[in-house]
């Protein structure tokens, strides 16, 4: 009997951080929210409880971008966060601190990550994650190179190369 997956999952990129706002590729420095980044977490909390809180658990990944994204949206929702490793964005060995690169799809980058191991790696921890038994969907704080990532896991065309910073998306699996 194979395991279940998830057909739907609330998605929310983490707030402005320095590295958005200076328009150079964080990758996987550990950079943290601007004070605006933390205002958009909470207007994501605010907009989730709007809907009546439709998640029913949230993971985060390590970094602390997007893990200062989910404590405070968690907080306002009454909900622990659970950090998932491999949920990270991509390495981008010598391209990070540099300028975002006109091509964030690329196979290979140099001392980095491909793309090939960084899809694996985000697929891994997404089909480890636990499932919700009440139906509710689980809120996954991450970055735009996991956003990607989990599209792709899920059969969606994503819509947008950058998710905008702190807005829950909901995502429904494809066919």
């Amino acid at each position: 009997m194979s395991r279940p997956t998830l057909d739907r999952v609330v998605f929310c990129r983490h707030g402005e951080t320095e590295s958005n706002l200076g328009g150079w590729l964080a990758g996987s420095r550990d950079v943290s929210l601007t004070d605006r980044g933390r205002a958009q977490a909470h207007a994501a909390a605010a907009a989730l409880t709007a809907q009546g809180s439709p998640v029913a658990a949230i993971y985060s990944s390590p970094q602390r971008r997007a893990l200062e994204t989910a404590g405070i949206i968690g907080a306002a929702l009454g909900l622990p966060v659970a950090v998932v490793p491999g949920l990270e964005e991509r390495r981008w060995g010598d391209l990070e601190g540099g300028a975002v690169p006109g091509d964030l799809l690329r196979e290979e980058v140099p001392g980095g990550e491909s793309l090939a191991a960084f899809q694996a790696r985000v697929t891994a921890a997404l089909s480890g994650l636990p499932i919700p038994a009440d139906g509710q969907s689980p809120l996954i704080v991450a970055h735009a190179g996991t956003w990607h990532a989990l599209c792709r896991w899920m059969g969606v065309d994503p819509d947008t190369l950058w998710p905008p910073n702190a807005t829950p998306v909901t995502l429904t699996r494809g066919p």
